[in-house]
Parts: structure tokens; C-alpha cells; sequence
């Protein structure tokens, strides 16, 4: 009985923690956001630094000479990292290598507190693609726009570039120097704009507690016997294009003109920070010019805090930006504020036409219950060159029988955190309540 009490005490403890964030559309009285208001490169030689936290999941979160490293040794671990600051539009590239392991998903995201959110994410099970998605206030009334790319050699054995071109006007994504895909603010599934984190973390998408679309979506069921999966993140920079110490809301409405920025602007530094671009591109490291970093961490540290694991849940927003153009693009065209020339890395990215039968739940914050997600955007066009990447469809045969324009499919996200954490609710609070229910049963077991 003590056991079952201690149970429903924790299942308390957990769901007033997630329900905590305070999302700036839903209420006046939101704290700003710190602000980065500036640039810096981070290897990760000597811990996490002054710019990122670890988000105190379980699992293994160390560092060294070789990077960042995010180890699941055990079922329920979901290590993660993320931000001490925002970005208000901005750069943002990490060289990483995802974790292998079938049903094993590696993310690395941009959210927001009232969970705008930009995505990459990378399959342990699939050695030849990775999947682009966004999110505008956590709105899931519609499941197409996440976009998959072939990419060249294996993202689970090499390092790749991964970039995140993020202006007023369009949002790239970028790998090895390559525009991948371009989404423009006339997009009719609306725009990303407002202050967003920086998320990196590993979960277990394939756990088999999952929804059957999110098993498969993640590329299987996972087997904890094969652990530990790990992720590597060999260094991160970021360029933030606005100054000041802080951003906050001045309005509810979540449109990026209504966003002010304490002792600065909004995009005040978007044409000086170009050269950081250009320098990031061209594989050299930037100096620490940020405003903000508060906290630091130790190096090479282990972290074995808090079981929840994030959810993923979007909370449908009215607000988006009108009209609509997304397309898909090659390495020359280039993104509208920086030009990405291509980094060291061998593999180029290519493009992917071959429909398949998963789909794609991610959006990470930690407000919601389990969504779905399907990869199959009407409003993407795709342009051919020689390094081209189209955005591909996977759809299932339920999504076919739908009467929506696009099916769902259950969706979890990657690490679990405070201001719309790791990932969404639907990530963040259906980990919380897989873990309460075996608690629970093991204390029911007991007593």
C-alpha cells in the first residue's frame, strides 16, 4: 500500500511538473525568454558548457574530447540537453551522428514555449534517410508536414552537417552544405516565429508501449537487449539575428512582430551575423559572443535524474501564417540569409522518392497527450538538381481510408523539458504515464 501511495504521489509530482510551462499564447503573464543575442561554437571538450543544460532524464549524458554523447542503457532512458537561451530567427548547425538501434530515433529541434518547433530527426533502423518537420503553435489539425530525405553514407556510422537556416522570410534545412528543403512564411500550415530553444536529445520511439504508428514510424519495436544506444554530437554553433537579454510577448497572437527584445531588436543583427554564417559553413569555429548563459555544467557528467520521459502533445492554435509555398530545394538556392557552402563531410544528401508505410510523430513539448503524424506535405514542390533532396509521403494504408487529407499517426517525441520541454506532451507525458503504470503494477505486485 506504501508503494501504490508513493505511485500516486509521484504521478502527481510528474503531471503538475508538465503542466508548469507557461505557454505566452494561453497567458499574459509568461516570463521572457534570455536571449542569446549573439554567436558562439560549442565542442564540448570541457562539459556542457555555459550555453546548454542537461535535462536531468535518465540516461548517460557525457562529454570529452570526442563531443557530446547521449547513451539509453535501459528501457525509460531519455538523456537529453537542452538550451539556457533563445533564439529570435537564426543559425544553427550541429555535426552529429545518430544513435543505431531499430526503433531508436535521435532528435535535434527548435521549440518555443508556445511551441512553434523545427525538427530534425534520424532513425536508428534506417541507414538511408532522415525526416524535416515543423510545428506552429502546437497546432495538429493536419499531419503533412514532415518531409523525409535520402542521405549519403549512413547517418548512423558517419558524421553529417546539420543545419537550420531560420529568417523572418524562410526556414531552411540544411545538411553538408546543402538547402534540402525551404519553407517560406507564406506557407499555408503557417510559420515558426517566435523564440525558440535548442533541444538535442535520444528516446526510444520504438518502446513497446508506444502507439502501433509510432512503433513503426520509429522503425520497429526496440530491443533493450542491444543497448546501450548512443548519439554523438561532435560540435554545435549557433547564430542568434536579434540582440537584447531578453524576448518576450507583447500580445497573445504568437506572430513574430509582436515579439520585443529588452535593450535590442528583432532581427537587429541579422546582416552582421552573416559573417558567423559564413565562417560556421566554411568549418571554422566562432568566438563566444552570446549574452546569455547562466549556467554551466560539469564535464563528462552522468546523468541518472528524473524517469519522465518526455511527451510529445501539441495544443491546436488558431494563429498561422497565410498563403502557402514550401518547396524543396538544392544546394543553389542557397537560404535567404546566409550562403551555406558545403562542409567537409563526404556524403551529400539526396533525394528520396520512394513512398513508405510509416509516418512521422514529432513535435516535442510537454503539454500534451500522444499525436499523430504524417509525412506527406500537398503544398511542397520538389526541384530536381544534382544534389537535389525531394520531400517524400509515407502513408499508411489507415491514413488512406481517412477521411482527413492526412492520417495519424501516434506520435512521442525526444527529450522531455521545462518550457515545452524535449518533446512535446505527446512524447513527454506518454513516457510519464508508461512509467506511473509499471510503477503502479509493480507496486499493486507488491501489496
Amino acid at each position: 500500500m506504501l508503494i501504490l501511495r508513493a505511485a500516486l504521489s509521484l504521478a502527481s509530482i510528474l503531471v503538475s511538473v508538465a503542466a508548469d510551462s507557461c505557454n505566452p499564447v494561453k497567458s499574459s503573464s509568461c516570463s521572457p525568454d534570455p536571449a542569446l543575442g549573439g554567436s558562439f561554437t560549442e565542442d564540448f571538450s570541457n562539459g556542457l558548457g555555459s550555453h546548454f543544460t542537461n535535462s536531468g532524464n535518465q540516461g548517460n549524458v557525457t562529454t570529452g574530447d570526442d563531443g557530446l554523447s547521449l547513451t539509453i542503457n535501459k528501457r525509460f532512458d531519455n538523456p537529453s540537453v537542452h538550451s539556457n537561451f533563445y533564439l529570435m530567427f537564426g543559425y544553427v548547425e550541429v555535426e552529429l551522428k545518430a544513435a543505431e538501434g531499430k526503433g531508436i530515433v535521435s532528435s535535434f529541434f527548435l521549440q518555443s514555449d508556445d511551441l512553434d518547433e523545427i525538427d530534425i530527426e534520424l532513425f536508428g533502423g534506417d541507414q538511408y534517410e532522415w525526416q524535416s518537420n515543423y510545428f506552429v503553435q502546437g497546432n495538429t489539425s493536419t499531419y503533412d508536414r514532415g518531409g523525409y530525405h535520402s542521405i549519403n553514407p549512413s547517418p548512423l556510422e558517419d558524421y553529417h552537417k546539420y543545419a537550420i537556416n531560420w529568417t523572418k522570410d524562410s526556414l531552411d534545412w540544411i545538411v553538408d552544405g546543402t538547402v534540402i528543403r525551404s519553407l517560406q512564411i507564406t506557407n499555408s500550415q503557417g510559420y515558426p516565429q517566435t523564440p525558440m530553444r535548442i533541444y538535442a536529445g535520444i528516446w526510444a520511439g520504438g518502446d513497446p508501449s508506444n502507439e502501433e504508428g509510432t512503433i513503426e514510424w520509429a522503425g520497429g519495436t526496440t530491443d533493450y537487449g542491444s543497448a546501450p544506444f548512443t548519439m554523438h554530437i561532435k560540435s554545435l554553433s549557433a547564430v542568434d539575428y536579434s540582440t537584447g537579454s531578453e524576448y518576450s510577448y507583447s500580445d497573445q497572437s504568437g506572430f513574430w512582430q509582436t515579439i520585443e527584445a529588452e535593450d535590442g531588436e528583432v532581427n537587429g543583427r541579422f546582416n552582421e551575423a552573416q559573417d558567423d554564417v559564413s565562417k560556421i559553413t566554411n568549418g571554422e569555429t566562432i568566438e563566444d559572443t552570446g549574452s546569455s548563459g547562466s549556467s554551466s555544467s560539469s564535464s563528462d557528467s552522468s546523468s541518472t535524474s528524473s524517469s519522465e520521459p518526455s511527451s510529445s502533445s501539441e495544443s491546436a492554435s488558431s494563429t498561422s501564417a497565410s498563403g502557402s509555398s514550401e518547396s524543396s530545394s538544392s544546394a543553389s538556392s542557397s537560404s535567404s540569409s546566409s550562403s551555406s557552402s558545403s562542409s567537409s563531410s563526404s556524403g551529400s544528401s539526396s533525394s528520396s522518392s520512394e513512398s513508405k508505410s510509416s509516418e512521422a510523430p514529432t513535435s516535442h513539448s510537454l503539454d500534451a497527450t500522444a499525436t499523430t503524424e504524417g509525412a506527406g506535405n500537398n503544398n511542397e514542390e520538389s526541384s530536381s538538381s544534382s544534389s537535389s533532396a525531394s520531400v517524400t509521403t509515407r502513408t499508411t494504408s489507415s491514413e488512406k481510408s481517412s477521411s482527413s487529407s492526412s492520417s495519424e499517426t501516434a506520435k512521442v517525441s525526444a527529450s522531455s523539458e521545462g518550457s515545452g520541454a524535449g518533446l512535446t506532451p505527446s512524447r513527454s507525458m506518454m513516457h510519464v504515464i508508461v512509467f506511473l503504470v509499471s510503477f503502479m503494477s509493480f507496486g499493486f505486485a507488491l501489496v
